[in-house]
């Protein structure tokens, strides 16, 4: 669970290179990477990945839909891609309707996640949600059983399917809650849109994580850390995430080879680009970027979460 441009890529790689971690990238848009061609991290698009190829062929077996055929035959999620954002828009499938029933989904979600426990975690929930995670829990083991995988890392971000994963499975799903310095995350969305906006989301994003995690993941079994400690120090926080997980620390989690094969399925691009680049400093140019009236109206609007994140 972490917020766009939070330091999730980077984060999920360096988890991924463990010898029982698969990383499988962000889950909820596979459907679409498939439907528009899209590439996996080893360069080949996906519905052409011999390695993914595998994977939708056990999925097959086990649920009866062959993604690489009927991308949204499986039901994921919801999660929508944006003009103006990253990624590609699928427009055949992100219709005007499907937008709605989306939107219709997500407020009776939201709603029914805010009843007493006794309630919301019961018949309140949409059997499209408890769906979409059965179905992706069906991915998480046809992929493990692939890539002969312990544990897999899904970047989705999307804090109500982690919750309905966590619901569904307790035993086996855990959360990783990555925060970055909300200024800085507003700062590096400014390119696709204004930073009032950037802000906004950042502050609904984070809080409503906050809300979801307190009402229903038990607090062991969620691990919060800052992204910028984990630049400043990567390899004492790995060690201590790894601890956490219930995994043994390997010195090649830190290690970056260019020559080594990726399988990730989307996310920011930088995942292209990390095996080359490595762990750099956490990008703090908010400080040179950002006006007086910028900071004034971050500090507005969610300053009070951000210094309740640990930011000052």
């Amino acid at each position: 669970m972490s917020s766009p441009r939070g330091g999730s890529t980077l984060t999920s790689f360096v988890v991924g290179q463990h010898s029982k971690v698969a990383n499988l990238g962000e889950v909820c848009f596979i459907p679409k990477l498939l439907s528009l061609d899209e590439h996996c991290t080893c360069g080949a698009q996906l519905n052409q990945c011999n390695e993914w190829g595998k994977v939708f062929e056990k999925l097959r077996q086990t649920t009866g839909v062959d993604m690489r055929k009927t991308p949204y035959g499986l039901h994921l999620d919801d999660a929508m891609k944006w003009p103006g954002g990253t990624g590609k828009v699928d427009h055949q499938r992100q219709t005007k309707s499907r937008v709605a029933i989306a939107k219709y989904r997500s407020a009776w979600d939201t709603l029914s996640l805010k009843l007493p426990s006794a309630i919301g975690g019961g018949w309140a929930s949409l059997p499209s949600a408890k769906q979409g995670a059965k179905n992706t829990m069906a991915l998480f083991d046809a992929a493990a059983n692939h890539w002969d995988a312990d544990m897999v890392v899904d970047a989705s971000k999307l804090p109500r399917k982690a919750v309905h994963l966590y619901r569904e499975f307790p035993e086996h799903v855990r959360i990783l809650h990555l925060t970055r310095d909300g200024r800085g995350v507003s700062a590096s969305r400014m390119g696709s849109m204004g930073f009032a906006k950037a802000t906004e989301r950042w502050q609904h994003y984070h809080q409503v994580t906050k809300e979801l995690i307190n009402k229903w993941i038990a607090p062991e079994h969620v691990f919060s850390m800052q992204y910028e400690a984990f630049t400043s120090n990567p390899e004492q926080r790995t060690k201590e995430l790894c601890q956490w997980l219930g995994l043994s620390y390997e010195p090649k989690m830190l290690e970056f080879n260019t020559t080594d094969i990726f399988h990730s399925a989307g996310g920011n691009p930088t995942r292209f680009k990390l095996a080359e680049e490595g762990i750099r400093p956490t990008d703090d140019r908010w400080r040179s970027k950002l006006s007086e009236e910028e900071i004034r109206q971050f500090e507005a609007t969610a300053g009070p979460l951000n210094r309740a994140l640990g930011y000052n």
